[in-house]
């Protein structure tokens, strides 16, 4: 990356960001500025946040379409939407004003629904209260006539009606009750007309709702059954008409929305853009990265668009500046496996970027764990055929890529191991596991003493890229030789601990003292700071000290770790031979049943297909702890800042700039 600064007239800082937009390769960093003159960003920044939230909003709901797990195999070409303005800042005010009307003409749609709706719950209440009347009998003219008698009809959450009960025991009162749901009960209360104001709050204590005929609705029960029925079917078919108008009016809009949003987040990407701009005076200053053999295009690129008016300067190296940006370059074959690293973290621009290893080392060690050559073939087939035929989702095309290339290492073991679909059909090229367990344990050790180093090597080479000689020498390097130490012991004595004692043991003790004495010792000779002034501590006697011990624990448990590479193969092995003996009871040797055969061959099928999904899943998830944890622990931080290169997206819009002096456009 080659630290860069782009310098112009403050006029010009649009067309410079739409040149930078439509090279699509320089990185704008944060610059420290003047707050003051900052607020009008600040502002406009708040202004369109909003208003890309308010069309999110009006996306869901307006524009409503069917998702398909199918969906992923079909790539659709977005309509484009033509859109004209003077400059970016009346872009922001058009994009804001349209949004503004979509959303009224929208809320005051689904407010007009929501009043319907409350209506319609009214209505079907007061419907079923009518009932229950009906079906009690209640003659609502008589109740009327009646001057000594109080009559409430009400609806009580049918826990509290116990209560309720008592609480009116004392009173002279008549009380019918049945359910209106399995939480409500209906209640009809008759009491002297004395007692109706001691009545009504005790009904308020228990949350009872006093029922009220409407007076709008006509006192006889059926005349008024037959007018709210007719009102709810009013009501239904002016909440169907509302809810079309919705339905057109997102068919109408759906590309203006989807216009809108990429207006809204294009403008955005500006402002936050611009805010990063030092502007003093006339003058403007973009400062950024852009990758080294780029250089040159985009001093081209810029001269080109702006006529000569800019300089793009390389900015000379500070020791204080902050790290470049991380940008993660690989061939089509080792791509997909950055979907993994990143699920740990980028690397930072002076690290190694263990990609390529990985795609090397993580189909192997799958391949180990499951290794068998028709279910090798089976994901290699599966994860091409499907990678291929998924469009516009290129992380799920990349997991396709990743289970292929799991599949061949699959296939590979499995040719080793003599394995097809859990059946020993040719002898192995190498020598089969299940039948010399223990000679394949030590081998999943190796396997993991050799990764553990190269991790440990390649822990010395990032030292050594950041020009860190004495952490290359005295951390890293004593560090390998301690492992090598370690291992050389326990191999050639085992744990005779008196053989130990007789010389061996040197070969780890020595490295083990140079790590923690050669650091401190270094420094103090040479009396130097700790390279980067943090966690200085860790490079005292006592620091490294502590440091070792758990160095000592953590690559002893790294090691063992990978015994799980045995285990894993065993419970595959383990799973396929359950399901061949269920296919062996289910169709004997030597029977003839077509049923029978049948019926084992469905057994067959679809126990290879269980293994194959729960083992391979359960199979991926230890690979990736054996590289996250005892691999990547040794060598990578993973705490990069990734290349966001500044690039507007025009997927859905064709925006015209019509400026005075020399129109623009930024497609």
């Amino acid at each position: 990356m080659t630290s860069t600064s782009i310098i112009c007239v403050r006029k010009d800082v649009e067309p410079i960001l739409e040149a930078l937009s439509s090279f699509g390769e320089f990185h704008i960093e944060q610059t420290a500025q003047d707050n003051a003159g900052l607020t009008e960003y600040t502002q406009s920044i708040q202004k369109i946040e909003g208003s890309l939230a308010d069309v999110n909003v009006l996306i869901g709901q307006l524009v409503r379409e069917k998702s398909s797990l199918l969906g992923i195999f079909k790539l659709t070409l977005p309509n484009k939407v033509q859109v004209t303005a003077e400059n970016w800042q009346a872009l922001l005010e058009s994009t804001s004003q349209k949004i503004v009307e979509l959303k009224k003409e929208t809320d005051s749609l689904n407010e007009a629904v929501s009043c319907l709706q409350e209506k319609t719950e009214q209505l079907n209440y007061t419907k079923d209260m009518l009932g229950r009347l009906s079906i009690m009998g209640v003659d609502l003219a008589a109740m009327e006539d009646l001057k000594l008698i109080y009559v409430a009809t009400a609806s009580v959450p049918s826990k509290n009606f116990n209560g309720l009960e008592t609480a009116l025991a004392g009173l002279p009162i008549f009380i019918n009750r049945c359910s209106l749901t399995k939480e409500v009960s209906f209640v009809c209360l008759a009491i002297p007309t004395k007692h109706q104001a001691d009545v009504e709050k005790i009904l308020r204590t228990y949350h009872a709702e006093v029922f009220h005929i409407p007076k709008e609705l006509p006192h006889d029960l059926g005349e008024a059954t037959k007018e709210v029925n007719k009102q709810l079917k009013e009501n239904s078919e002016k909440e169907k008409a509302l809810c079309n108008s919705l339905k057109k009016l997102g068919e109408e809009n759906k590309d203006n929305l989807a216009s809108l949003k990429e207006t809204s987040e294009n403008i955005l990407t500006l402002l936050q853009a611009e805010k990063k701009i030092i502007q003093s005076g006339r003058l403007a200053t973009v400062k950024g990265f852009v990758p080294t053999n780029k250089f040159n295009a985009l001093n081209d690129k810029m001269n080109g668009m702006m006529d000569g008016k800019v300089l793009v300067l390389p900015n000379e190296p500070v020791e204080s500046e902050k790290e470049p940006p991380t940008r993660i370059t690989n061939n089509r074959f080792v791509k997909p496996f950055e979907e993994l690293t990143k699920l740990y973290g980028l690397p930072k621009y002076s690290e190694i970027d263990p990609t390529p290893l990985i795609a090397i080392t993580f189909p192997i060690l799958f391949g180990l764990m499951f290794g068998d050559l028709g279910h090798g073939l089976v994901l290699l087939l599966g994860g091409l055929i499907v990678g291929k035929l998924i469009k516009g989702n290129q992380a799920m095309k990349n997991v396709c890529y990743i289970m292929a290339a799991c599949g061949i290492g699959a296939m590979g073991a499995g040719l080793l191991f003599g394995e097809f679909f859990g059946q020993k059909i040719f002898p192995p090229l190498w020598f089969s596991p299940f039948d010399n367990v223990f000679s394949f344990l030590i081998f999943t050790l190796i396997v993991g003493i050799v990764q553990i180093i190269s991790g440990i090597v390649l822990e010395m080479v990032n030292f050594a890229m950041k020009h860190n000689l004495a952490d290359a020498l005295l951390t890293a390097l004593p560090k390998i030789g301690f492992f090598v130490g370690g291992v050389y012991l326990i191999y050639s004595c085992q744990l005779n601990f008196g053989a130990w004692f007789a010389g061996p043991i040197l070969a780890p003790v020595i490295p083990f003292i140079i790590l923690i004495i050669g650091k401190p010792a270094y420094l103090a000779i040479t009396k130097k700071k700790h390279a980067s002034g943090e966690h200085a501590e860790m490079d005292t006697v006592s620091g490294r000290l502590f440091e070792g011990g758990d160095l000592v624990t953590r690559l002893l448990s790294n090691t063992i770790s990978y015994s799980r590479i045995l285990a894993l193969l065993m419970a595959h092995w383990a799973l396929l031979l359950v399901t061949y003996t269920i296919a062996g009871l289910v169709n004997p040797a030597g029977s003839t049943s077509i049923l029978g055969f049948a019926l084992a061959g469905v057994v067959i099928i679809f126990g290879n297909i269980f293994v194959l999904a729960l083992e391979g899943l359960i199979v991926f998830i230890h690979t990736l702890r054996l590289h996250f944890y005892e691999w990547f622990s040794k060598f990578y931080g993973g705490t990069g800042t990734e290349f966001n290169p500044f690039k507007q997206k025009f997927s859905h819009t064709d925006v015209v700039l019509e400026r005075k002096e020399k129109p623009q456009t930024a497609v």
